[in-house]
């Protein structure tokens, strides 16, 4: 009796949980003919138990699905556990519902019985999941159409999103950036301007926006980092052409203000001059040697007048690039070979020598006028502004950079100057550094006009008595 009572006790269990189970439970033969189901079941299928009992499943299904049911129910008549997923819109029924369908034999003395069907109802996980896998592509198509590049930083430093428009600035691809760290990825940015500014957008939860240069790929962009909780969403776009002009226009402010400098000082002074003179011819005897001596002055004036003149003409036809060649490959080694040639006798003269280290097919992108008068300005200053403590010594040497350029480098021993007493003024027009020697200061003013006019950059660095060195990056 006991026995007989447990087991019904235990099938009482079974049925309250096969009627109570919110999941779609249904039982079945081996021909696919249901021979029970809960009210779930029924009320997906809009019916009453005794529609739907001794009916075969495939009767409530469309016709698209019904080879797979039977697939399925022969696999779990084989003692297989079968879980697939299916979208099922149920005959006579508007609703389309997600289903994650378990078919599980019952085995009874080594022999299947029949399956139990138990489906699960995910439709709200689908939705959701289908929602925001739309939500990822939509977010994703307006990242790739923004002009802007943009990738985001998860709080370990790691790319998790790349765009296209990254690719294409960076000259990265985006599966060598995804789930690596900034660190590895630009090692040179670890302790970089890009790596601070980052750095405080993590730690002050505040955005930063900036202009910096990217070293590798020679260009300057503007950034726009936007702290969260999940890491940093980085905006950037190529400012390059915007930065050049605005140095361009600073430039031009200085010329300007140099310009100011030659009309106040170099060229209204030999023209207060002459027109002192005029006067003063006005009032003297033309037979008195006063007369002559006078006229000899204003003779000078007007000519020192019209040399600022004609160096003004000079400067500004550089400037506007004018009356100039297109630029050409020019064999470098030919340059300062004609350069040196003309100053040959004068550095014989001083007992100097000049030691070249240019490759014979070493090539530059420039103008083949400019480069000589850069090699004959440097090399003129060199014998002008020798140490009499020793025979003058002019090293030049050039090597190509892979992308970026040919680097040339002039050394003399010469005597040098104070660089930082100097500063700025080192470049600048009418600025001299030794009174012992003539000149108008417009040398080393035209080297640097004629490199930066090319594309190219010039520093330099001198010691008083310990020689000057020249270095220009040229294309």
């Amino acid at each position: 009796m006991s026995y007989i009572f447990q087991l019904k006790e235990s099938e009482q269990r079974f049925r309250a949980l096969f009627e109570n189970n919110p999941d779609l439970v249904l039982f079945q033969d081996g021909t696919g003919v249901i021979l029970d189901a809960n009210p779930a079941y029924l009320q997906a299928l809009g019916r009453t138990k005794e529609q739907v009992m001794g009916r075969p499943l495939n009767d409530f299904l469309p016709k698209h699905l019904h080879q797979l049911f039977a697939q399925k129910l022969r696999e779990a008549f084989a003692v297989h556990k079968v879980q697939f997923d299916v979208e099922v819109q149920f005959v006579d029924t508007s609703t389309t519902l997600m289903l994650s369908v378990t078919k599980v034999p019952l085995v009874v003395e080594g022999v299947v019985r029949g399956v139990h069907v138990v489906c699960r109802d995910m439709t709200d996980l689908f939705v959701s999941h289908r929602l925001i896998r739309e939500q990822a592509r939509k977010l994703n198509t307006i990242f790739e159409s923004i002009t802007d590049a943009f990738f985001l930083l998860d709080q370990e430093w790691r790319y998790t999103y790349v765009n296209g428009e990254v690719e294409r600035l960076l000259a990265v691809k985006r599966e060598n950036l995804l789930g690596q760290t900034m660190q590895d990825v630009f090692p040179a940015e670890e302790s970089g301007i890009f790596y601070r500014h980052f750095q405080q957008a993590f730690q002050l939860g505040q955005a930063v926006h900036f202009q910096a240069p990217f070293r590798s790929r020679d260009i300057w962009l503007e950034v726009k980092a936007f702290p969260s909780k999940e890491g940093l969403s980085v905006y950037f776009s190529d400012v390059t052409e915007k930065v050049r002009s605005q140095e361009e226009l600073y430039r031009q402010n200085q010329d300007l203000q140099q310009f100011t400098y030659i009309v106040s000082h170099n060229l209204r002074s030999p023209l207060a001059n002459a027109l002192g003179l005029v006067d003063l011819l006005g009032t003297l005897d033309k037979s008195s040697p006063d007369y002559d001596q006078t006229l000899d002055n204003l003779r000078a004036s007007t000519q020192q007048l019209d040399t600022v003149l004609r160096d003004m003409n000079t400067i500004l036809s550089i400037r506007d690039k004018q009356d100039v060649d297109e630029p050409e490959h020019v064999a470098l080694a030919d340059v300062v070979r004609q350069a040196y040639l003309n100053l040959e006798e004068l550095m014989e003269q001083c007992g100097g020598e000049v030691v070249q280290h240019i490759p014979a097919d070493l090539c530059v992108l420039g103008n083949r006028a400019y480069l000589y008068s850069i090699f004959f300005n440097l090399l003129s200053n060199a014998v002008k502004y020798r140490s009499e403590e020793r025979p003058l010594r002019v090293e030049i040497k050039a090597v190509r950079q892979p992308g970026l350029g040919v680097e040339v480098v002039f050394a003399d021993n010469g005597s040098g100057f104070d660089l930082e007493k100097a500063g700025p003024d080192v470049f600048r027009l009418y600025k001299r550094f030794h009174s012992s020697q003539p000149g108008r200061g417009m040398g080393l003013y035209l080297v640097k006009t004629h490199v930066e006019t090319m594309g190219g950059q010039i520093k330099v660095h001198s010691t008083v008595n310990g020689g000057t060195q020249f270095i220009m990056q040229l294309r």
